[in-house]
């Protein structure tokens, strides 16, 4: 079942539930979004909110169906304890990378879940097969993935997720059968053109990437993942002014999306324009303050520049956040050979020699520096 008819058919269910006053509300916001007008949905879900269980849950799956997953989850644990919502509060959750919520959630609505209701059972052990990949516990990632196929077998979702658990074992070609599977079930599913194109991409087939995710989006209009996986695309093909358009189109869409704001400096920052590479980790900063990658980034650009005391300075936000990246605490030190600092260019090496960067071994080995 698709994610709309699944929608559809819950809207059936839980309008009945509603209390009488927020009953007038849920019927136009259901009717808004059946229609397409997901803006007027969520307007109406909204106004219900603060009385009705029911309003927030659909709220929840509307944010969840526009890629809006924290503020989905919100709205879903706001909801009420059913199979149906904690199903979707763990789809939210995985796509949060929020593991020990998400595997919680889902047991939880197995557990909850009636047998006839195979959709939620599905996608919550879906949910399930996520968590367990996460944990690179492979083997019970797969049996959840077919337990979730097995239960629904019209779900797409469960054979993305399939997918992603053969990708994330090394099994490059089964993974695309079984995105490709998804897509016959569901020629919609966005996870399935998403999963597709970004293996392209790391096979540097972009225009086969370039056309899925087009293909993508002619469904899927508004589709941050897609856009984003977009932008990539035509970066790695060399065509940064359609690739900045694409990653300008992911933040109308989400503001807040941090992984653009990178991906924005990196265009930048490879143009030389290094100024607008620091606005973009800057934002990218500010969105995600406990996320390492802006800070290297930010650091190895003013590196570039010769700030050397700048980078030094980001790079040590990012191993304070991330204390066992060998690979910056590398950087840290040939920036403190450049300023003739020795003792403290030492000290970096060692660092990350001792938590089993190459680079930094060989240098205390070619040294004779014990670490």
């Amino acid at each position: 079942m698709t994610k709309k008819a699944l929608i559809a058919t819950a809207a059936l269910m839980l309008l009945a539930a509603a209390p009488a006053a927020a009953q007038g509300l849920l019927a136009k916001g259901i009717g808004a979004e059946q229609k397409g007008l997901t803006d007027l949905a969520e307007n109406y879900y909204r106004q219900a909110a603060d009385t009705s269980a029911t309003a927030r849950l659909h709220l929840g799956m509307l944010q969840e169906e526009r890629e809006r997953y924290a503020d989905a989850a919100r709205w879903l644990a706001a909801a009420d304890s059913s199979a149906l919502a904690l199903s979707h509060l763990a789809l939210c959750q995985a796509e949060l990378r929020q593991w020990a919520d998400a595997k919680r959630s889902a047991e939880k609505a197995i557990e909850l879940a009636d047998t006839a209701a195979l959709s939620v059972r599905s996608s919550a052990m879906a949910s399930l097969a996520l968590v367990y990949c996460a944990e690179q516990s492979f083997t019970n990632a797969l049996h959840w993935a077919r337990q979730a196929a097995e239960e629904d077998p019209r779900s797409a979702r469960a054979r993305n997720v399939k997918g992603v658990v053969l990708y994330s074992r090394g099994n490059e070609n089964e993974a695309i059968a079984a995105f490709r599977e998804a897509l016959k079930v569901d020629p919609a599913n966005v996870d399935a053109h998403f999963n597709l194109g970004t293996i392209y991409c790391r096979r540097n087939n972009y225009d086969l990437a370039i056309t899925t995710l087009r293909n993508g989006l002619k469904q899927h209009r508004r589709s941050v993942k897609l856009f984003y996986c977009f932008g990539w695309a035509y970066q790695l093909k060399g065509d940064n002014e359609r690739a900045i358009e694409c990653l300008q189109n992911v933040l109308e869409l989400d503001s807040t999306h941090v992984n653009a704001y990178n991906r924005l400096g990196d265009i930048y920052f490879g143009r030389g324009e290094y100024n607008r590479a620091i606005e973009q980790y800057r934002r990218a900063i500010h969105f995600g303050p406990r996320l390492t990658e802006a800070y290297r980034l930010l650091g190895r650009t003013h590196a570039e520049q010769g700030e050397f005391g700048k980078a030094i300075r980001q790079y040590q936000k990012a191993v304070e956040l991330d204390p066992k990246d060998g690979d910056t605490y590398c950087r840290i030190a040939e920036l403190y050979a450049r300023q003739n600092q020795p003792k403290r260019e030492q000290a970096n090496y060692k660092r990350a020699a001792r938590l089993g960067n190459t680079e930094a071994r060989d240098w205390c080995t070619k040294h004779g520096i014990a670490y």
